[in-house]
């Protein structure tokens, strides 16, 4: 298939549309749940790897050519083109039940990401961004995404997914400094709560200890809505890390002022 944004985006939307059937027949089902750390809980189900293998074999399928960087499997090829891949974003929230787990799909062409999309299947939700495209697909219809304007601290709305997996206690310290200073919080939002900033609900995403697969496909959906994904630092989210995704700039400049703040002595 020719190499363009367009046939790119038709391919990944296509295999959103296949897999979320392998991951709804899966859900709230009882399966057999392994851990991948012998230390921290860290679960996988027969459908991350279905749903792991049924994109590979799509994405070589259609470019065989491009690498996939999956978080159950890898391909590696000599290429400017790399996909990335969660099958399930929130694993712990599929096993559960809860319903906020989705499938990230992303492409980037030199290490830039050029193409992302969160499908939310069990909310029949599908959030796409590239080429300063950013839209979301619910019940088949289309709609365009733009972040709130929020530009305070004390007026946001802030998410994240648990300050408990975060990389360390002192990140963990450092986020409940803005959870103090925010209108309210709430836990347990996973790729879903990204989704949310850039569909305007919510102002503020905050976590730590994140992989390329769990932070690239948002990257375009939430700055072609008009907001901001950065590390912690203010550089790329292309390696994953500490995250801070906001509505604009200036809330992202006061909240990454705020948490490097040192506390008087």
């Amino acid at each position: 298939m020719k190499e363009s944004i367009r046939n790119f985006a038709k391919v990944g939307n296509y295999i959103a549309d296949d897999v979320r059937k392998i991951s709804l027949k899966y859900f709230k089902k009882k399966l057999k749940i392994k851990s991948k750390d012998k230390v921290n809980f860290d679960p996988v189900t027969i459908a991350d790897i279905k749903v792991q293998r049924k994109i590979n074999e799509a994405i070589k399928k259609y470019f065989p050519k491009h690498s996939i960087l999956g978080e159950e499997a890898s391909i590696e090829n000599i290429s400017d083109y790399q996909w990335c891949i969660d099958p399930i974003d929130g694993t712990k929230s599929f096993i559960q039940g809860f319903p906020i787990w989705g499938t990230l799909i992303s492409l980037s062409q030199k290490n830039k990401v050029v193409l992302g999309i969160a499908d939310i299947p069990a909310l029949d939700e599908r959030y796409v961004g590239y080429s300063k495209i950013s839209y979301k697909i619910k019940n088949g219809e289309k709609t365009k995404l733009k972040v709130r304007n929020t530009e305070k601290i004390k007026d946001s709305i802030l998410n994240t997914t648990s300050p408990y997996v975060f990389a360390n206690k002192k990140d963990q310290k450092i986020f409940e400094k803005i959870a103090n200073e925010v209108k309210t919080v709430r836990l347990g939002g996973d790729c879903y709560s990204y989704c949310l900033l850039a569909d305007g609900h919510i102002d503020l995403v905050i976590e730590s200890g994140l992989k390329p697969w769990d932070i690239r496909a948002l990257e375009p959906i939430i700055i072609n809505a008009g907001g901001i994904i950065k590390t912690w630092e203010g550089n790329g989210i292309f390696h994953g890390g500490r995250i801070i995704a906001a509505t604009n700039n200036k809330l992202f400049k006061k909240v990454k002022s705020e948490m490097n703040k040192k506390k008087p002595s």
